[in-house]
Formats: C-alpha cells, structure tokens, sequence
C-alpha cells in the first residue's frame, strides 16, 4: 500500500485537486466521488469547488455514511462550501447522494474514494468487530455506534466491495490521534476485526495512505 506523506493537513486541498483535474481530462460523463463526513471533508470540498463550472457539472457526490440523530454529515458537506455552490448556480442538490438504510447508495462504480480513518481504525460507520458483516445491502443501519451518536446509516463492506473494487481509494490518517491507528496498518498484523481499515489492505483494492504524520511518528 503506497504512502502519501504531507506537509500539513491543508496540502491535502491540492493533491485532490491535481488529481481531480487529471481524472476529468481523462474521462468523459458522470463522475462519481465517494466522501466522508467529519474534518476531511471540507478540505476534499475545497479541492473540488476549485475544478471548472463544466467540470463541477459532472460530478456525483455520494455521502458513505450519514447520521441519524444530531448535526448530520450532509450539513458538514453544506458548511464547508458546498452551500454556497448550490446558491451560486455551480452544483445541484441533485448531485449530492446521502446513504438510506436499505437503498442502493449508486448503481455505478466510483471513480474515487476518499475516506478519513479514526483513531480505532473505522471507515464510514463500519467500526471493530463489524466484520465481517452477513448482508448484501449497499447500506445498513448502525444502532449502536461506539462513537456519537449511535443511529447511522452507512455503506457496508458488502457495499464498498461493489463501487469501490475498480477505483482509486485515499485513506486519509490526518492529525496526531491517528498514529496509533496507522502504525497498527502498517504493521500488518491486523484484520478487519479489530482494525476495519485493514479491509482494504487484504482485500487488495487499489488503496493509498494519506497522511500528514511524518514517518518517524509512524
């Protein structure tokens, strides 16, 4: 699994960036980006308000895990320039996707995958001793979320396994609690069990380490 060390958190914002611009000269039609909520988001809607109006035109957003109680990761997504956009004309409520329990999330590959990974190792609201998960659905229902607040609605690795097994995927470890949880991948003596991000690193997507620990703190 490759690694992407930055310099600090914001430089983020132009590594998605550069590569958003490389993925819309390269493809024509839809384009399908998987996001995250929490502080990652809004540096992954930064890079992509910075695209052209065409470009934006063309972009789906899909939410890979939703709250059911309290501040919602939609509102994040909405806060952190999203918002303004929708008011400007430049993007389309229609072209944000949030996931409903029982409902296909998309019926399409993604095309990118960005996803912020907690201190225990989580992705979405997939956290330890999910895995592995006996549903098909794309999306599933959490009850009881280890962390605030229990009721989400989340892609399954069933789900992931389906739009995400062909594209790239960023797992983003940003901030200093995240060193336990990215010495614990790279060391490569967990599964998905107690580390769910470890998922993508034995099933063998096409997976990269976005961090912005230095190495010798991880």
């Amino acid at each position: 699994m490759d690694i992407l060390t930055l310099h600090q958190s914001e430089d983020l914002i132009k590594v998605v960036h550069e590569d958003l611009k490389r993925l819309v000269r390269s493809k024509s039609g839809r384009i399908a980006l998987a996001l995250p909520g929490g502080r990652s988001a809004s540096y992954l809607v930064r890079a992509i308000l910075l695209l052209d109006p065409a470009d934006l035109n063309r972009l789906d957003l899909f939410l890979v895990d939703e709250r059911l109680e309290g501040e919602l990761n939609r509102d994040t997504l909405l806060s952190s320039g999203l918002g303004s956009a929708i008011e400007q004309g430049v993007f389309f409520t229609s072209q944000l996707h949030i996931p409903a329990v029982g409902c296909t999330l998309s019926h399409s590959q993604f095309d990118r995958v960005y996803l912020g990974i907690g201190e225990d190792g989580h992705f979405a609201s997939l956290f330890p001793n999910t895995w592995p998960e006996q549903t098909e659905e794309q999306v599933i229902l959490v009850e009881e979320s280890p962390k605030p607040p229990k009721r989400r609605a989340t892609l399954s690795y069933a789900g992931f396994a389906r739009l995400a097994s062909e594209c790239p995927v960023y797992l983003l470890f940003l901030g200093a609690s995240k060193q336990d949880a990215l010495l614990r991948l790279r060391g490569g003596k967990e599964g998905a069990s107690t580390l769910p991000c470890a998922f993508f690193r034995d099933q063998h997507f096409n997976a990269t380490i976005v961090t912005d620990l230095k190495e010798g703190s991880a």
